[in-house]
């Protein structure tokens, strides 16, 4: 059977084991945290170099959107001014299709032909009956000058409306490009702006894992740290029953050294015989004192 010295002795040897396997794991622990505290700190740095990416894009977004906005606005007018041209061209038709033909006859024959006419009346005896059927013929004649002149001047405006009318129809055309072209460029811009909100939403959860990662390894370092603490106590409770065993048992060695020198002594008093310094020590508790 293991005498109590020896019981005490194995609880330490155990208690240093595992004090031993508690320091060791709480080194790992304080390792670990600050790893994933390194990890965290990477991580918001990366956080906010997107967050400015972020922005950037977003105001990059904004302009496009603004500049988009100000072609949408011409793009209006262009369409209002190609109406306003048809409807005025369609306008002109009209007029033009009632004036129709002047007898086939262009602005200058008709004036050639009244130039002549009214020189014959100028120059030429002429009767009366054959003068005044030239008179008629003169006004006839500049009854259709002046409708040719209007029919010239509706064809002229109506070639000016269609040349305006192209000319809008260009535009138009151009500002539905440029539409399209800035349409393009904001749809690739949300489409970043979504990726770098995907990537900062990512971010954000491993932070929050670390973090809770972290909590978690604070908590058992707390908790690692408790445990030594009572393991510390439970040793120097062992070191303290241990000592005391000891100095318990040194006093009953030493107690029963004198025990035999008292004999001695009082065996040597019984005989008659010399005693020493020593010996009256050990009678008188000198020794004892001095021991």
């Amino acid at each position: 059977m293991a005498s109590e010295e020896e019981v005490i002795l194995n609880e330490i040897s155990a208690l240093r084991e595992e004090l031993k396997d508690l320091r060791e794991r709480r080194a790992e622990v304080a390792s670990e945290i600050r790893t994933l505290k390194q990890e965290r700190r990477e991580l918001i740095e990366k956080i906010k170099g997107l967050r400015e990416e972020l922005r950037a894009e977003r105001e990059k977004l904004a302009k496009l959107k603004e500049e988009r906005q100000k072609l949408i606005e011409e793009r209006r007018e262009a369409v209002k001014k190609i109406r306003e041209i048809k409807s005025q061209l369609f306008s002109k038709r009209e007029l033009l299709n009632n004036a129709g033909k002047v007898e086939g006859m262009s602005v200058a024959k008709i004036r050639a032909r009244i130039d002549r006419l009214e020189w014959r009346i100028i120059t030429e005896s002429l009767p009366l009956e054959e003068e005044n059927a030239i008179i008629r013929e003169i006004s006839r004649l500049e009854s259709l000058l002046e409708k040719a002149v209007e029919a010239r001047k509706l064809r002229n405006e109506y070639r000016e409306l269609n040349a305006q009318l192209k000319s809008q129809i260009i535009i138009l055309n151009d500002l539905n490009g440029k539409i399209s072209e800035l349409s393009i460029k904001i749809n690739s811009v949300r489409e970043r702006i979504g990726t770098l909100k995907e990537q900062v939403k990512a971010l954000q959860e491993s932070i929050e894992e670390r973090n809770k990662a972290i909590q978690d390894r604070a908590n058992e370092l707390v908790e690692l740290s408790g445990k030594l603490n009572e393991m510390y106590a439970k040793y120097r409770e062992f070191q303290t029953r241990l000592r005391e065993l000891r100095v318990g048992r040194k006093k009953a060695v030493e107690k029963e050294i004198i025990e035999r020198k008292k004999e001695g002594a009082m065996k040597k008093l019984k005989e008659g015989k010399r005693l020493t310094l020593e010996d009256l020590k050990v009678l008188y508790g000198g020794l004892e004192e001095e021991e």
